[in-house]
Order: structure tokens, then C-alpha cells, then sequence
């Protein structure tokens, strides 16, 4: 079932959660709304499940109008951050719970209602458990089988808010590839809430950054983290630095000027001594030890922690102008290049490449 979401606005008292939101979700795609808290996101979801109604705006469901459909009849199922299973109920009872509240012309047999739920255990790889109570389960089994109760009703849309955030790094990584699996079986049309970057990247078909009731950018995981659409997008999505500067037909220059770094950036040939924020990922960091006479910026080491391969070092600048009110340069580099660095050195630091925004780009 494909979701067309039109100018949807929503206020709570003076506080505009959502500001004219338009979005279009295919047949069978799995879709993440990410954002901080705070951006609407959970709003929209609840607003597509029929939980919350838009001030202004509509919602088709495959070109039928649902805006007033009541959420008993949009055939939406729901997974939430708590699981909200009953806790008196077997695991085998939880998730035939939705097939045995249907009306008595809509409702299957016992024997198919066992079937089902039979075989949606199987599913969720979770059968043995099926005589359980919630509270014999794990953090990531409750979610599982919240996911198979939603499922037992053949939703034509899988709505999910946060379904993985009360659960530890290591159970929340799994879940993610097991979801990913199970959808690209069922494809089922699903749209999961979430402000875990990694998570989104990792799961989504398709990946909708939102902030403060807008959208910023709609697109595949590898677009929106390579072409990000806005100075928020790149800050957003996974670490980075921020470096102030000036751009110039074409250049930009970050740092003191006998003792900073110049880019290239064509993109903004026609500014004119712009003010200009430079945006860089850790690993696009190149650093040598300094020596005198040397250009880039200068910084001294003052933490290296080194897990595994990778060593994730933090310099402190000399010249803290070029970060703004952040007095802290993060760079990741195989942990064999910087084995000889000690605390306290100083190096030079230099972007191999950067993601430049003006200053009206970037509000």
C-alpha cells in the first residue's frame, strides 16, 4: 500500500510540531523519520496511524482518502518503544490477542487462529517460546513478539516508534538486521521513528530528515549521508567537525591567515568574503606532526583512544577561532598511523575535503 502525506500541519497550543509537511511513500518501502526530539516526527507517525489529527492536510492510503478514517479501520499495526504486551497473557495469547478482538464474520477459526500465530512465532524465530510470559522474555524477545502480534492482522502498513530504543547496543544492532530481513520477506509498507542515525542508515530504504516540523532531506541512506541537503543534514548524521571561515570566489579560507587552511569550492564561486561554516567528517582529516615553518592547523593532542583498528584522537587547536565556541578537533585514523603520537604534540591538521555552507545556507 503506498502513503501520499499532504501539507500536513499540526499545533500544539503556540508550538508548531508540523509546518506544511508533503511525502509520498511507495508499495512495500521501508521508510525512516529521523530527527531529534523534538522535530515532529512522532507526530507525523501518529498522525498516518489515525492517533492524532492534522489541523490542516491529508492522508491517502494507495489513493483513498484517510485523513478521517478511524484508526480502527485504517488496518495500521503498531510497535512501540515498551513492547505493550499484557503482561497476563501467554506469548502465544499476545499475539492471537488481534485476530481473536476481530468481528465475528472477520475472525478465523480457533484452528486457524492457531495456525497463524504458529507460524508467525515461527517467523520471529521465537515458536519455543510460545507458553511464556512477557516477564520470562528478554528486552529483544518482547520486541519480536510485539512485532508478530502487529503482524497477526495483516496490516497493509507497519508503523514503528522507536521499536529498538529501550534495548541495549548490542540487542538493538541484531534487531535492526533481523527487521531488515523480515521486511525484505514480507514487504510489508512500513515506516519506523527513529533518532538513532545508525540505525536509520543501516535499515531504511529510504531515509526522511526532519527538524523542527520540516523536512530537510528525503533520500536513500547513501544520498543523504554523501549529498546532504543542508548544513543540518551533514551535522546530524554521524560525527563531524565544524570549522568557521571566509569564502571568497571559490575558496574558502579556515584559520588565521598566515596560519590556516584554503579549499577549493567552485560550488561558491560567486561569494564575496562570505562568511562560511566548513563541515568535516573525522576520517577526512589528514595530521603530521608540526614543524616549523609548517602551514594547516595547528593543534595540539590531548586524547587518543585507540579500539581495535581505528584511533580516535581529539587535538586542541591553537587558533580557536576557526571552531567557533567547539575547542575540539576529532580525527579517526588507523590506530598502526598514529602509534609514535604522544599527548601533548603538536600537529598539523589539514581537510582533505569539506562540505562548505554560507551562512544563509546554514539557518
Amino acid at each position: 500500500m503506498s502513503i501520499e502525506i499532504r501539507n500536513i500541519q499540526k499545533n500544539f497550543g503556540n508550538f508548531k510540531a508540523l509546518d506544511n509537511v508533503s511525502l509520498d511513500i511507495q508499495s512495500g518501502e521501508l521508510v525512516a523519520l529521523l530527527g531529534p526530539s523534538g522535530c515532529g516526527k512522532t507526530t507525523l507517525l501518529r498522525i498516518i496511524a489515525g492517533l492524532e489529527t492534522a489541523d490542516h492536510g491529508s492522508i491517502h492510503f494507495s489513493g483513498e482518502e484517510t485523513t478521517h478514517v478511524h484508526v480502527r479501520e485504517r488496518q495500521v499495526g503498531f510497535v512501540f518503544q515498551h513492547y505493550a504486551l499484557f503482561r497476563h497473557m501467554t506469548v502465544f495469547e499476545n499475539v492471537a490477542f488481534g485476530l481473536r478482538m476481530k468481528p465475528r464474520g472477520q475472525r478465523p477459526s480457533e484452528s486457524q487462529i492457531q495456525t497463524k500465530v504458529y507460524d508467525l512465532l515461527k517467523l520471529v524465530q521465537l515458536d519455543w517460546l510460545s507458553d511464556r510470559y512477557p516477564s520470562q522474555l528478554s528486552g529483544g524477545q518482547r520486541q519480536r513478539i510485539a512485532l508478530a502480534r502487529a503482524l497477526a492482522v495483516e496490516p497493509k502498513v507497519l508503523l514503528l516508534d522507536e521499536p529498538f530504543g529501550a534495548l541495549d547496543a548490542k540487542v538493538r544492532k541484531e534487531l535492526r538486521r533481523w527487521l531488515r530481513r523480515l521486511h525484505e520477506e514480507l514487504h510489508v509498507t512500513s515506516i519506523f521513528v527513529t533518532h538513532d542515525q545508525e540505525e536509520a542508515l543501516e535499515v531504511s530504504d529510504r531515509v526522511v530528515l526532519m527538524n523542527q516540523g520540516h523536512i530537510e532531506q528525503i533520500g536513500s541512506p547513501q544520498e543523504v549521508w554523501d549529498q546532504p541537503a543542508s548544513s543540518f543534514v551533514y551535522g546530524f548524521l554521524g560525527d563531524v567537525n565544524l570549522f568557521h571561515g571566509r569564502a571568497h570566489e571559490g575558496q574558502v579560507h579556515i584559520g588565521q591567515d598566515h596560519q590556516g587552511v584554503t579549499l577549493s569550492t567552485p560550488e561558491h564561486a560567486q561569494a564575496q568574503n562570505a562568511k562560511a561554516f566548513a563541515y568535516v567528517r573525522p576520517h577526512e582529516l589528514d595530521v603530521k606532526p608540526y614543524q616549523t615553518g609548517d602551514l594547516g592547523l595547528i593543534a595540539k593532542l590531548t586524547r587518543a583512544n585507540v579500539v581495535g583498528p581505528t584511533a580516535r584522537l581529539e587535538f586542541e587547536p591553537l587558533d580557536h577561532g576557526a571552531l567557533g565556541h567547539d575547542a575540539v578537533i576529532e580525527v579517526h585514523l588507523p590506530a598502526t598511523y598514529s602509534a609514535g603520537f604522544k599527548l601533548g604534540q603538536a600537529f598539523v591538521i589539514t581537510p582533505q575535503k569539506a562540505r562548505v555552507f554560507l551562512e544563509k545556507q546554514a539557518t
